[in-house]
């Protein structure tokens, strides 16, 4: 049941969008539900929608990966060494303020505009939040259990996996959400630069030919792999932390 009243806003909006575009094509702004679905079937036919989604994906996937593969460790280090803090942080912040479109042209210059260009900005995007989080997440641990784990002599990569890891690991997947959240943001500025497939090139095509029908699909498309993201997380999150599901019931 509570499924199900999950989706009763979601419902409500789709019925107001049906009887919203009742009136004649030329009279509204917003295409109907069935010029838009028409659209996916047209995008279908051409053979670029589905390869445009996969893309998406993949893009999406890679500079998530690379990201993550890069905050984690300096969140941790950062997080429990003030030397390493020091030297990290104030870096990372500056790093997080600048917006995607002003970085776009100097990764154009540095590494081309193939898909390196792509992944690296997403992943500069996804750096700033799991290292915010990951490094507030270590912060947040009880010293005495690192004081704890140095009274047995325990060694680093000990004390890194039993005490830091899974400490940090609640904010780490916070983080993650978000910074999932920010990779879709980004692929839609790094689509529109030398691509001929992906949803972000599909939506800029759309937006010089004023196809809105597309332009819709395209949000939809974007809502649909964003809540399949944040399904995807929860149970990444149930499998590592299964005693915070219990804790939940």
């Amino acid at each position: 049941m509570t499924g199900i009243a999950a989706w009763l806003s979601t419902l409500a909006l789709l019925i107001w969008w049906y009887f919203a575009t009742l009136t004649p094509s030329d009279s509204r702004p917003l295409p109907s539900p069935g010029e838009v679905a028409s659209s996916l079937g047209d995008l279908a036919e051409e053979g670029l929608l589905w390869p445009s989604v996969g893309m998406s994906l993949a893009r999406v996937c890679a500079g998530l990966a690379v990201g993550i593969v890069l905050a984690l460790p300096a969140g941790l280090i950062a997080g429990a060494s003030r030397l390493g803090l020091t030297i990290i942080d104030k870096p990372v912040h500056m790093l997080r303020a600048i917006p995607f479109p002003a970085l776009s042209p100097l990764l154009i210059i540095w590494i081309g505009i193939d898909e390196s260009m792509k992944v690296a900005l997403i992943a500069i995007g996804v750096f700033g939040l799991i290292y915010v989080n990951v490094r507030d997440g270590v912060r947040a641990i009880d010293p005495r259990l690192v004081e704890l784990a140095r009274a047995y002599r325990m060694d680093r990569w000990t004390v890194f996996s039993r005490v830091l890891l899974p400490g940090a690991m609640p904010s780490f997947m916070t983080g993650l959400r978000f910074a999932i959240t920010v990779s879709w943001i980004a692929l839609v500025t790094c689509e529109t630069v030398n691509s001929t497939v992906g949803l972000g090139y599909i939506l800029s095509r759309a937006q010089q030919f004023s196809r809105t029908d597309q332009m819709v699909l395209c949000v939809i498309l974007y809502a649909a792999l964003g809540l399949a993201s944040e399904a995807l997380v929860g149970l990444i999150e149930r499998l590592a932390m299964p005693y915070r599901s219990v804790a939940v019931r």
